[in-house]
């Protein structure tokens, strides 16, 4: 029997036990512990994503009363099976624990297990996959705004192990977007700013400059997100967002792509492929930075990955074994773990005065320690691994703004992130941006998430 479907007729019981549990030993008291961010606390958990279910490349938002559902997955690559958990927070719009009891906006079990759960089929390396889907019938979120996914290990004190954020919207709020050129001369040529106008006919706020406020995406990345703005312009049944110079991002470059959803023929070009015993190593062919370049426009998921693969085997139906496991021979069981070699040389042959780092939706957007690049004397190149699991990723090169080569401070969240020398930036360049609107009406206790849109620059 699958593991995902053992004691499937406890469910109820044990779910009830554990919030038992987590009451007694006072889960509310660790948020401290938790970063309201996107993150993964431990190194055995990999390839964390979290999506519309059924749209792999997709946005973490669904509609309140929409019947969509978010799906989470996950590796553990430990040798033992762990018995995890999650919960929901509920945040305001600046990524804080709202004001609301859980029992406000969480109809169902305060917390639950993860049930849906299987080993790896016949990979070098061994890991247990991990799938949730939300809401369900035992987590019911009852509000719109900001939640805060919180995974956490029952066997370990409760260790938090996985945060994402997701959002939940009412859509009182028709919401349009439109993506501009700069009204800025200087940043003309390597930015994109975007204008608002939210249609409040069916919301009727009584004082919307005051109970109003936007927050734009660019490429659903949190690190660099205009938070806070206030419409500046009034109309009969409807308010504006028409800044000059606010809500404007770096137009960047098109994401580099690392395609290794096919181990014995990957599509990136590689100079060696080695078979490690638990593992594939990957050495890629040198690449070069792309300061004061010409752009070109090119397919990428800007900035996300998706894990899926080309060299599906071919089932023989006389093999008893692959039968049994036909369903699991989604990449999801049957993907390989490969340690990837990045090679960066600079124009000048020289190092950077700032650390470099590998940057995307596979660092969660932070500048990582443990994705940051080093330089090697003996090819004047910097050299970079990460151990990934099959699939299309995308990737920037970027500098550490805030440290310079030499200085003993690590990257941390929030540091600045540099494109210049490595990756460029260009007002044409292909980007999604996503508009919400939140409403906390005077006297209100919490930010509801009333209106979104999604506008790619190309449109």
């Amino acid at each position: 029997m699958s593991l995902r479907h053992f004691c499937n007729s406890s469910r109820h019981l044990r779910a009830a036990a554990l919030l038992l549990v987590l009451i007694s030993t006072g889960l509310s008291a660790q948020r401290g512990e938790y970063k309201f961010y996107d993150n993964t606390y431990v190194d055995y958990i990999k390839t964390v994503r979290l999506h519309v279910a059924g749209f792999p490349h997709s946005y973490p938002i669904i509609d309140l009363n929409g019947g969509a559902q978010l799906r989470l997955s996950f590796d553990d690559l430990s040798r033992d099976v762990r018995r995890y958990a999650y919960t929901f927070i509920h945040c305001d719009r600046d990524w804080t624990p709202s004001s609301l009891g859980q029992m406000e906006y969480n109809s169902g079990y305060a917390n639950d297990y993860v049930e849906d759960y299987d080993f790896s089929l016949r990979t070098l390396k061994q890991y247990t996959h991990y799938d949730l889907v939300f809401p369900n019938r035992n987590m019911r979120l009852e509000k719109s705004g900001n939640y805060l996914l919180v995974v956490f290990d029952t066997q370990d004190n409760d260790r938090p192990v996985i945060t994402r954020r997701f959002l939940v919207s009412e859509n009182l709020v028709g919401l349009s977007a439109q993506v501009t050129r700069p009204s800025v001369v200087d940043k003309i040529q390597t930015h994109q700013e975007v204008r608002l106008v939210a249609n409040t006919k069916q919301l009727q706020p009584r004082a919307p400059l005051q109970e109003l406020t936007a927050t734009v995406l660019q490429n659903g990345r949190w690190d660099n997100a205009v938070t806070g703005v206030e419409p500046n312009l009034l109309g009969r049944e409807n308010v504006q967002f028409n800044y000059q110079d606010r809500i404007i991002f770096r137009g960047g470059n098109e994401f580099r792509n690392l395609d290794l959803r096919s181990v014995q023929a990957p599509r990136t070009d590689v100079s060696s492929i080695t078979n490690e015993g638990d593992f594939y190593a990957m050495v890629l062919a040198p690449e070069e930075t792309r300061g004061n370049t010409v752009y070109i426009q090119y397919f990428d998921l800007n900035g996300d990955f998706v894990n899926f693969r080309l060299d599906r085997p071919v089932v023989n139906l006389a093999d008893e074994f692959l039968q049994d496991n036909f369903a699991r021979f989604g990449l999801d069981f049957t993907g390989e773990y490969i340690e990837a070699t990045f090679i960066l040389k600079t124009r000048t042959g020289q190092p950077l005065d700032y650390d470099l780092y590998l940057f995307g939706g596979l660092t969660e957007w932070q500048l990582k320690y443990d994705y940051r690049m080093v330089w090697n004397t003996s090819i004047n190149a910097y050299v970079g691994r990460a151990l990934v699991k099959q699939g299309f990723y995308n990737y920037y090169y970027v500098t550490d703004l805030g440290k310079e080569r030499g200085q003993t401070r690590f990257a941390r969240p929030g540091d600045r992130v540099g494109y210049d020398e490595t990756e460029d930036s260009f007002d044409v360049t292909e980007n999604d941006y996503i508009g919400l609107i939140y409403y906390r009406p005077l006297g209100g206790r919490y930010d509801q998430l009333v209106g979104t849109t999604v506008v790619n620059s190309n449109q």
